[in-house]
């Protein structure tokens, strides 16, 4: 048997069961090796260079699976794509039949190509500018409390406001949406997420996975006290390409009224977190794609401050909008 045949590889895997297709993964690798379709979110092994870009980012931990392979048997692109869940770590009995000797300790990467450090090319390290890590002062965040891999699979919150903050009529049509946990512990802290799992089934009959949303109100719920979370939610109607769509989770969630109930999962991330030192100064830059989880930020510093108790540093805010507020002046010929 050719040696190619027999080497071992520590083939990187998504878990189908916990990603909540947040697209954090695909949207960091470095070398494309990961991408995705209606359903999965998947690996390269043969594109894939161990560079551990995506790891960090990922909020459920859902990246971070291995399975050692004979590299001739290394799961496919297609093959992943079926899964609904990934498969059994091969026992060494398997490797054996797949003529893996037992005490075949060396495992290569599977890996096509070097990162650019391996090159001589220096290659950027966010994590020496802290964007990896929570700030050294953060509060603890809790996360996976609820999810497909935790003891209970679910919560059940009970929507208890929702309210339009953009006027009908207008292009855009987004929702403040309140979830109440009632007696159930769902602690989150601002810049956190959390993943509301949709009712009913996709076009191939399986049960609709979990979207993610950033949570939008402070550590202490949105009614300060109330085990409660707020969620700031536009209802999607086209796609990025402008052809109509309709959001599965965001048109659910913009629909839902007073005393619905709702399932949820998370929470999520532990980077995204706020220092809880009392004079640092916070710098918040939102590009467009939404400003839920500064409102948590803002909200929560503001009711620090009205205590009394509390004197903290200056926070700023850079929001980018995709339209001006107003039409520009119209230019004149004289």
């Amino acid at each position: 048997m050719d040696m190619a045949d027999t080497a071992v590889i520590k083939q990187h895997l998504i878990d189908p069961e916990i990603c909540i297709r947040c697209n954090t993964c695909e949207a960091t690798c470095p070398v494309g090796a990961i991408t995705h379709d209606s359903r999965n979110y998947v690996v390269d092994a043969d594109k894939c260079n161990f560079c551990m870009a995506c790891i960090p980012p990922c909020p459920t931990g859902s990246i971070d699976n291995w399975r050692t392979m004979p590299r001739i048997r290394a799961y496919s692109v297609a093959d992943q794509l079926t899964w609904d869940e990934l498969p059994a770590e091969l026992s060494a009995d398997q490797l054996a039949e797949a003529g893996v000797a037992a005490d075949a300790v060396a495992v290569e990467p599977a890996a096509v190509s070097l990162p650019a450090a391996a090159s001589g090319e220096e290659a950027f390290n966010s994590a020496q500018y802290n964007a990896t890590v929570p700030p050294w002062s953060a509060a603890h965040a809790y996360t996976n409390l609820y999810g497909p891999k935790a003891a209970e699979k679910t919560v059940t919150a009970t929507v208890v406001g929702n309210v339009r903050v953009t006027e009908v009529g207008k292009e855009y049509d987004t929702h403040h949406v309140v979830l109440d946990f009632g007696a159930m512990p769902f602690p989150v802290l601002e810049g956190q997420s959390i993943g509301i799992v949709p009712p009913g089934v996709d076009a191939s009959g399986r049960p609709h996975h979990a979207r993610q949303y950033s949570v939008a109100s402070p550590r202490n719920g949105e009614r300060p006290g109330y085990n409660n979370v707020s969620l700031t939610i536009k209802r999607v109607l086209e796609d990025h390409h402008g052809n109509a769509v309709r959001g599965v989770a965001s048109n659910y969630m913009c629909d839902l009224q007073v005393g619905d109930k709702v399932q949820v999962i998370g929470p999520f991330g532990t980077t995204f977190l706020m220092p809880n030192h009392p004079k640092s100064a916070i710098v918040m830059i939102c590009t467009g794609t939404g400003s839920a989880p500064m409102r948590a930020m803002t909200e929560w510093r503001r009711r620090l401050r009205k205590s009394g108790k509390f004197e903290g540093g200056k926070l700023m805010l850079f929001f980018g909008a995709r339209t001006c507020a107003r039409p520009p002046p119209t230019s004149r010929r004289s």
